[in-house]
């Protein structure tokens, strides 16, 4: 064995061993941590465009809890009318009724007729969404019939009714192509738009 030989198995003899990773580095290095964590980001990009997709309305749901909001806030008014104290309020609200009333049962034509929907038999969950918004109101005038505030109570109440029922029918009517659903909720909400306007400016100290 030469010099060069012998000096090259001293330095093999002296190399100290490859040390296995442990502790953490040694799990985050591990091929089935990576893995692992792959799998966990894609369950959760599943997860959240499930949800996204899952959450969104069709045009027929849409249609049903206008229905039902309508059908609520009309029972909310029939309720109270009469114990409005301002003539002009109640014509407004009598007014308002009829608008709802008759655009409730445009669409519950439409819904049956597209969709084949019947009146009473919607999920539960949307039945029960309805009618806690309807329960809400209707605690909310009451409360404000006790405390003798009904009439302002009911204008500012029936103000934002109005609003959120427009605001629905604006987007069921972008999301739709079919000319005749557009056109009884565009009726309707020419409709609301001049009473908005009423309600929102209504003061019992200038309407009697």
């Amino acid at each position: 064995m030469d010099s060069q030989d012998y000096l090259d198995q001293i330095s093999r003899t002296a190399r100290p061993p490859k040390q296995n990773k442990g502790g953490i580095a040694g799990i985050l290095s591990s091929k089935w941590f990576k893995w692992g964590l792959g799998a966990l980001v894609a369950l959760i990009v599943i997860i959240i465009f499930g949800s996204m997709l899952g959450g969104k309305e069709t045009l027929e749901e849409k249609g049903i809890n206008l229905k039902l909001r309508l059908d609520g806030t009309s029972e909310a008014i029939t309720e109270y009318q009469g114990n409005i104290k301002s003539s002009l309020l109640r014509s407004l609200s009598s007014s308002l009724k009829g608008v709802f009333t008759n655009t409730s049962s445009q669409l519950s034509n439409y819904l049956t007729t597209t969709y084949g929907y019947e009146a009473g038999r919607e999920k539960d969950a949307v039945k029960e969404t309805a009618e806690m918004a309807r329960d809400e109101l209707m605690n909310e005038l009451f409360e404000a019939k006790i405390n003798g505030l009904l009439d302002r109570v009911f204008a500012h109440k029936m103000a934002l009714e109005i609003y959120s029922v427009m605001s629905d029918e604006a987007g069921i009517a972008n999301s739709s192509s079919d000319e005749a659903l557009k056109s009884l909720l565009s009726t309707s909400y020419d409709s609301l738009n001049n009473l908005y306007t009423q309600f929102n400016d209504f003061s019992e100290t200038n309407n009697k």
